[in-house]
């Protein structure tokens, strides 16, 4: 007799959206023929698409500005006297915009800007080069670009290691492999790699420090330089989270 099946039972995470949905999207979630993995992803580029068409407006507010510090996808770890830009509004954003192919700010308007685990969520191919030459022009001259991703070679070598402990410190993991940012339990140290490259269909490239150097270069940057947490070209812009430092690869970028 075949054991009944489970998704849960796998990798425990897997159905914690469905479950913290509200009971609309639990209907429609059930209602529809398309799988979860396929309907996400459509469901989220549905809601940006309203993001996009309510924000038609927004750099007019920003015609005349100048000297701004950007803070782009801070979610919760929004400041005051920035432009907090994020596609889902909140407690000190104030500008809900969907930046990935475009900002909202004059030329050479901004001083510094700050991304923090946002970049590796932008397509690589149809995406970044789009938001990375945006960062470029927005940006006075020696203005700085810092961003923050998951160090895809600190994970690679960790996991060569052979076993968890290094990976266990890189993700803070408890003594059962419990994942401190999804709540996932992992039973196989590959299972936490995808968690971290893939994220279900939310990241969309892992990065090195050369890979991300390269992208930067390739569209304008003039000088990319490998940074620690806590440390920038610009200090305004080392405002970094240090729990996620273990996991993290901090570059600064100069126009």
């Amino acid at each position: 007799m075949m054991p009944a099946i489970d998704p849960t039972d796998i990798y425990p995470a897997y159905d914690k959206k469905r479950q913290q949905s509200s009971r609309l999207r639990r209907m429609l979630y059930r209602l529809s023929p398309l799988p979860l993995h396929a309907l996400h992803p459509l469901i989220f580029e549905a809601r940006m698409q309203l993001v996009r068409l309510r924000s038609r407006s927004v750099s007019r507010a920003f015609k005349e500005a100048s000297d701004l510090l950007v803070n782009i996808g801070p979610g919760d770890q929004a400041r005051d006297g920035w432009i907090n830009v994020d596609i889902f509004d909140g407690a000190k954003i104030n500008c809900v915009y969907d930046c990935r192919k475009k900002l909202p700010f004059p030329d050479g308007s901004v001083r510094g800007i700050f991304s923090e685990h946002v970049f590796e969520h932008i397509d690589y191919t149809e995406e970044v080069p789009h938001f990375v030459a945006e960062c470029h022009r927005v940006l006075k001259k020696r203005g700085v670009l810092r961003l923050i991703v998951p160090d895809a070679g600190r994970y690679l070598r960790a996991y060569c290691d052979g076993d968890w402990k290094a990976l266990a410190g890189i993700r803070d993991l408890d003594a059962d492999h419990v994942d401190p940012y999804t709540g996932g339990k992992y039973a196989t140290r590959m299972e936490l790699i995808n968690v971290v490259f893939r994220q279900g269909f939310e990241h969309k490239f892992a990065y090195d420090y050369e890979t991300l150097a390269h992208v930067l270069q390739r569209y304008g940057f003039e000088s990319v330089t490998h940074q620690q947490c806590g440390q920038s070209a610009m200090p305004e812009l080392a405002i970094d989270q240090p729990s996620r430092a273990p996991e993290s690869l901090y570059v600064d970028a100069i126009k």
